[in-house]
């Protein structure tokens, strides 16, 4: 029993281990001063940031998720 568990142990890390491993394959391009693309597990996000003078306020305009059949808009200030 005590291997049998041990053995489920081992394979629930493995699993862990493989799944944090993929989330390390991201990449981030910078388009423009306000404009950024990062492409991780075969989405691409394009983030949109705006000009504010205040440190307290949000700088994202827009997030865009694109994928191959379909392209929502996430966040939007619309400013």
């Amino acid at each position: 029993m005590k291997y049998v568990l041990i053995l489920l142990f081992l394979t629930i890390i493995g699993f862990a281990n493989e799944n944090f491993a993929n989330m390390k394959k991201c990449e981030h391009i910078k388009l423009s001063k306000f404009t950024t693309l990062v492409s991780c597990h075969k989405i691409d996000y394009l983030i949109e940031y705006r000009n504010i003078d205040d440190d307290e306020k949000d700088t994202i305009k827009k997030i865009t998720a694109i994928t191959l059949e379909d392209t929502k808009i996430i966040k939007n200030i619309g400013k």
